[in-house]
C-alpha cells in the first residue's frame, strides 16, 4: 500500500489475554522487566514506579485494570515506557507491563475493520481485528486519568523512607 493517510505503524504490545495496540510514535522505549518499587495503598492494577533515564515512570498492568486476570512476569516480561498524549509535566510517561517482546505491524485501513466492542473494558477504546487476530486499542487518557488518582511526584517521597 502506497498510501501513507491509510497505515500507522504500531507496536503490538502482548499482555495475558489480549494485544494492544499502540501507534510507534506513542512509545518512547521498550526496557526489560524490573519490579516496581511500591508505593503505599494503591490499586492492584498500579504496581509502583521504576527508574528509567533518571526519571520514576509508574507502570500499570492493563489486564488487572479491566478485571481480565493478573499479570504475570515471566523471563520475556517487558515494560513499555509509553508517552503520555497530554505532555503533563508532572507525568511525561507511564509504562505498561508487558509478557512478551513486542511486534511491529502495520495497521492498513483497507485490511482492518472494527471487530466487536461488546463487553470491553472502559480502558480499551476498541477493537480492531484484521485477517488474522484481533487487537484491542487502549485508552491511554482514560488509563492516565486514573493513574492520576493513585500517584503523583510527591508520592515518590515514599521511597526515600
Amino acid at each position: 500500500m502506497n498510501d501513507k493517510a491509510t497505515s500507522v505503524r504500531c507496536m503490538l504490545l502482548p499482555l495475558t489475554s489480549l494485544n494492544l495496540l499502540i501507534p510507534n510514535s506513542a512509545v518512547a522505549e521498550i526496557i526489560g522487566y524490573s519490579t516496581p518499587r511500591q508505593l503505599s495503598d494503591t490499586s492492584d492494577w498500579f504496581p509502583g514506579v521504576v527508574l528509567w533515564r533518571g526519571v520514576y515512570v509508574p507502570v500499570v498492568a492493563v489486564e488487572q485494570m479491566c478485571s481480565l486476570g493478573t499479570a504475570q512476569v515471566g523471563p520475556r516480561a517487558r515494560i513499555a515506557i509509553v508517552y503520555n498524549p497530554e505532555k503533563d509535566p508532572d507525568l511525561p510517561y507511564i509504562g505498561i507491563h508487558m509478557q512478551d517482546i513486542p511486534r511491529a505491524y502495520l495497521a492498513e485501513a483497507d485490511s482492518m475493520e472494527s471487530g466487536s466492542d461488546e463487553g470491553l473494558s472502559q480502558y480499551l477504546v476498541t477493537r480492531v481485528d484484521d485477517e488474522q487476530f484481533a487487537r484491542v486499542i487502549p485508552d491511554v487518557d482514560k488509563i492516565i486519568a486514573d493513574l492520576k488518582l493513585e500517584y503523583n511526584k510527591n508520592r515518590l517521597e515514599e521511597l526515600t523512607r
